[in-house]
């Protein structure tokens, strides 16, 4: 969004090529057709722009450094992407940025029984099977989809061009047909990334395989479902204001150190 502040990504990560997305300003050198879809239509976008110049590991990320998904203890951006092996990602072709089950694992969805509730969730489930035989006529809709939230995540050149550029723009195009509100659409998609890059439906690795794997972090205690001190899930979905210089101990998020 206009106005976010994406220094960071230069002041820690400058050997690498960032394309930032402004998808509320139509001057920026950046921008998307329309502001629809969260961040589906800056992710698909950028695809769509660098399909036959693309680099051989693409990272695909939201603007902000603190985010309360970031699989971190203090849910800061940097170590995520300075722990990431980028070998990994050519070797396995997509990865999550995250690994605990905390939201989408071991099952968000189950498209052909969804729930029938009114919740954005449940709104999701109902309108996923459709979405799915739009964009994969003729293919079996699964029982059901599981995925690391967020839709923060790094994929290969090659598993990007295992579909042609079009397939990019028939998503592209719903995404700006849908009468779809954008919590459900881009929500809907969120949920499509790990079965568009190649990965089963359910694509829920255990976690201290993927914490050793996706980030040479190789020696956490662990269960199938999470590692101990790398992350809490928070009671709110915004970072405060001036974090972590403000905010840790306070209104439910962790103090600072407390993974020490």
């Amino acid at each position: 969004m206009k106005g976010d502040d994406t220094s960071w990504l230069g002041n820690y990560f400058s050997t690498w090529k960032a394309n930032i997305y402004v998808v509320n300003d139509r001057s920026a050198p950046l921008t998307v057709l329309k502001n629809k879809g969260r961040e589906a239509m800056p992710f698909l976008t950028y695809i769509i722009d660098r399909y036959d110049s693309l680099p051989d590991v693409s990272i695909f990320i939201h603007s902000l450094r603190y985010q309360w998904h970031n699989e971190d203890p203090m849910y800061d951006g940097v170590p995520v992407l300075q722990h990431l092996r980028l070998e990994h990602i050519q070797e396995r072709g997509f990865v999550a940025l995250r690994c605990s089950w905390t939201m989408g694992c071991p099952a968000e969805l189950h498209p052909l029984n969804p729930s029938g509730e009114s919740d954005d969730r449940s709104q999701n489930e109902a309108a996923w099977a459709g979405v799915f035989r739009h964009l994969f006529p003729g293919e079996e809709v699964p029982e059901a989809v599981g995925a690391h939230c967020s839709s923060q995540f790094a994929v290969s050149r090659d598993r990007i061009r295992a579909r042609p550029k079009s397939f990019y723009e028939k998503v592209r195009t719903w995404l700006l047909e849908t009468e779809l509100n954008d919590q459900i659409s881009g929500r809907i998609i969120e949920y499509m990334w790990h079965i568009i890059f190649g990965m089963p439906a359910v694509d829920c690795q255990d976690a201290g395989e993927c914490f050793c794997q996706t980030f040479g972090l190789c020696n956490l205690t662990c269960t199938e479902r999470a590692c101990e001190k790398r992350y809490k899930l928070p009671q709110y979905a915004t970072i405060p204001q001036g974090w972590p210089e403000v905010g840790p101990g306070k209104d439910g998020w962790p103090e600072k150190g407390w993974a020490d």
